[in-house]
Formats: structure tokens, sequence, C-alpha cells
């Protein structure tokens, strides 16, 4: 079964479980575990897909213009893999959190209050914030400090076309890191089931060899 459905929005008491999650403070006295970040992670990759999906058909853009073959340079390459993985996710999430930001400000002004696209937008930075929360909490429970993000120049003013191919571009490109950290997310836990299983039949091996 795909873990994007254990974790699936459809279910009332995961999703109460989840936001709990995004809601936890980075300084609370239990500090998030890395579980739990990986589980925010599989969850947003299923939830950034659907937003994508919306922006795609709210926006009457071509196939080919929404979805490009380049990804943001923000967002290439980011692997959780130790500590420098989780600081480079959390450099990420901070870039993402600001362009989700400037994506709403446009959608807004062409969207009646309380459009389905507003409310989706809210939700995905709601839990691109709620990650960093929780990254930064681990971080700093082990005596680190998030990765230091550069500021950013305000967008050009520019028109309602260009914003339109800049939010596909920029949802395109989180969809597709989400679904990659996501599957490495999953193989990282298929391998480190496995090497667990070996290790308690090497123990049981172990113990009977030396019974008398």
């Amino acid at each position: 079964t795909s873990p994007h459905r254990h974790l699936s929005s459809s279910s009332p008491a995961v999703a109460k479980g989840l936001f709990l999650l995004w809601a936890v403070p980075a300084h609370g006295t239990q500090p998030p575990s890395l579980q739990q970040i990986h589980a925010l992670v599989r969850h947003m990759a299923e939830d950034a897909q659907e937003l994508f999906v919306l922006y795609e058909q709210e926006q009457h853009l071509a196939f080919n213009l929404c979805r490009p073959n380049t990804s943001l340079e923000w967002l290439r390459g980011t692997l959780v893999s130790g500590t420098g993985g989780l600081r480079a996710l959390h450099r990420a999430m901070a870039h993402m959190d600001r362009a989700l930001q400037d994506i709403a400000r446009h959608q807004s002004d062409l969207s009646p209050p309380g459009a389905p696209i507003l409310q989706r937008l809210s939700s995905a930075r709601l839990k691109v914030r709620g990650l960093l929360s929780n990254l930064e909490g681990f971080l700093q429970a082990r005596g680190l400090s998030p990765a230091a993000v550069p500021p950013t120049r305000p967008m050009a003013a520019t028109g309602v076309f260009q914003q339109k191919l800049e939010g596909c571009r920029v949802l395109w490109s989180y969809t597709r890191f989400l679904a990659r950290l996501s599957a490495q997310l999953q193989a990282q836990g298929v391998r480190a089931r496995r090497e667990e299983r070996e290790r308690r039949r090497g123990g049981r091996r172990g113990r009977r060899l030396r019974k008398p």
C-alpha cells in the first residue's frame, strides 16, 4: 500500500493528528522526531500534487506551459540524509513559504474571497510553515541551527499571464521535488526495515549457537 494512502487527508483522524504535528512549536518540551518529519513530507507530497492540478485547471494554461522540464534552483538536489540534508530541506521550505505567499497574493487579485484555490494555497503554506517549525525543533534539540536563508528580492511587477506562468513553474517544481523526496524516504524506510529484520535474524542465530 502506498504511504500516501496511510496519510490521506480523507481520514479525519489522520488529518487531525497531522495538523497537531504541523502546529508543534519549535521550542516544545518534546522535540519532533525524524519519523514525524518524514510523515509530514510524505503527506505534503500528495497535497502538493492536488494543489498543482487545481492551479493548472484554474489558470487555463496549456499543458506544456505549466509543466517545464527544469526545476527551480532552490528545489534541486535536496536529500533528507543526515542533519545536513535536513538543514537543506529547511532552506528549501523557507524559500517555498515566500513563494506560496507571492502566489496567494497574485491569486487573491483574480479570485473571490474563499475561492478553492485560495484555500488550497493557504493550507499548503500552513503545512510548509509547520514543517519548518518541526525541522527547527529537531535541529535545535541537537544543538544545530537551521541554514541561513538569503533574503529574496521582491518579485518584479509583471502581467497576469506572467504571474500565472510563474505560479505554475513554482508549484510544478514543488510537486516534483516532494514526489522525489517522498520516494527517497519510502526507499529509506524499506531499507531500514530490511536491515532491522536481518539484525534480528542474526541475533537469534547467535543465541542458538551459544546454547550448550
